[in-house]
C-alpha cells in the first residue's frame, strides 16, 4: 500500500485507492526513499481517443513491446505536456511534468489489453484528462508499472456462484474488459453488471453490452441513471437491482466488485460487511471522493438488500 500512496502523491491526479501492488518482471517497479516511484517505461503511440459516452473517451494505445496486462490492472500513463510553463496544464500537472522530463502522468486502470496494446477509459474532469481526450492519433505515449489485482483474478470461481460488478462512471471500463475475459471461460460464474451514471448520455458501451447480454446467457446488465432515480443506495426500491437476477446464489457465494466513486464503494463495502458478506467476497477500487463521509442510512439499506441475496429463479 505504501508504494501506491507514493504513486498517487507523485502524480497529483484523480485519486485512486488500490488494494495491493503486483510487481511483475516485465515492468519492475522501483521506489525511491523520498521521491516518486520509478518504473520501467514502455514506448507507445495513441491509435485513437474515441468518445464512448458524454465526457468519456477510450484511449486505444499501441506498443511494439510485448506487454502483459489484464482488465483491472493499474498502470502509470504518460504524455508530453504541451507547455509545462503555459496555461494548457494546471499547476500540479505542470510541476510534476517538470520533474518527469516534461511528461505529465497519472494512474489509470486498464480496460482491455493484448500483447501489443492497451485500452484505457478516461473521464474528462480536468486539464490532464482533457489533453488525453483530444490527443491526435500517433501522439507519443509512455506507460509502465503494474498495480492492483485484475478483476477476474480476484474472484475465487470455485466458491462463487454469482458475480456482481457495481460501477460508477468510467469504472465500467475495466468491468467490460473483465466480462469479455470471463465469457471466454466456460466455468466462470454468471455475472450481473450494475452500472451507474449521472445521465443517460453518459452510458458507455450500451450497444456492446446489449450484444454481450444477447450472446451469453450467463451475463446480464442494467444501468442506473442517478439524475432520474437518485443514487442506487438512496432507496430500498433502487437497491432491488441487487436481487433482480436470473442467477441463483446465496450471501456466502456471491462475489461483489465495487469500482468508481469512493462514497459508493465505501458505503457498499460497509453495507455488505454488515450483511455478513465475507471480506474475500468483496473487491474494490476507488477512483475519487475517497474521503467522503459514509451515509449510515445508505449502509443500512444496502445491508438489508444484500441479506435477501438468495435469488429466486423460475423453475
Amino acid at each position: 500500500m505504501k508504494c501506491l500512496l507514493l504513486l498517487l502523491a507523485a502524480f497529483h491526479s484523480d485519486a485512486f485507492t488500490l488494494n495491493r501492488c503486483v510487481p511483475r518482471a516485465s515492468t519492475t517497479s522501483l521506489y525511491a526513499a523520498d521521491g516518486p516511484p520509478q518504473y520501467d517505461k514502455f514506448q507507445a503511440t495513441l491509435r485513437e481517443a474515441k468518445k464512448v459516452g458524454e465526457g468519456s473517451f477510450m484511449l486505444h494505445i499501441d506498443t511494439e513491446d510485448d506487454v502483459e496486462y489484464e482488465p483491472g490492472h493499474v498502470l502509470a500513463l504518460e504524455m508530453e505536456a504541451p507547455n509545462a510553463d503555459g496555461d494548457d496544464v494546471d499547476s500540479k500537472t505542470s510541476e510534476d511534468a517538470k520533474q518527469n522530463g516534461g511528461w505529465m502522468r497519472g494512474p489509470y486502470t486498464v480496460s482491455r489489453s493484448t500483447d501489443k496494446s492497451i485500452d484505457i477509459l478516461v473521464k474528462v474532469v480536468g486539464e490532464k484528462s482533457k489533453l488525453f481526450s483530444i490527443a491526435t492519433p500517433g501522439t507519443p505515449l509512455r506507460f509502465g508499472g503494474k498495480f492492483k489485482v485484475p478483476i477476474v483474478e480476484g474472484i475465487d470461481t470455485d466458491t462463487t456462484k454469482r458475480v456482481v460488478l457495481i460501477s460508477t462512471g468510467v469504472g465500467v471500463g475495466p468491468c467490460v474488459g473483465a466480462i469479455e475475459k470471463a465469457m471466454e471461460q466456460e466455468s466462470f460464474p454468471p455475472i450481473d453488471l450494475i452500472a451507474s451514471y449521472r445521465t443517460e448520455e453518459e452510458i458507455v458501451y450500451k450497444d456492446h453490452l446489449d450484444k454481450l447480454q444477447k450472446e451469453h446467457d450467463k451475463f446480464s446488465w442494467k444501468a442506473i441513471i442517478t439524475s432520474e432515480q437518485g443514487r442506487m443506495s438512496s432507496t430500498a426500491d433502487n437497491l432491488r437491482v441487487l436481487t433482480d437476477t436470473n442467477f441463483k446464489s446465496g450471501l456466502e457465494d456471491t462475489h461483489y466488485h465495487l469500482i468508481g466513486n469512493g462514497q459508493m464503494v465505501s458505503e457498499f463495502k460497509a453495507g455488505l460487511q454488515t450483511a455478513g458478506v465475507k471480506d474475500d467476497k468483496v473487491t474494490v477500487e476507488m477512483y475519487f471522493n475517497h474521503k467522503a463521509e459514509i451515509d449510515a442510512d445508505a449502509v443500512s439499506r444496502i445491508a438489508a438488500a444484500a441479506a435477501l441475496e438468495v435469488a429466486a429463479v423460475p423453475q
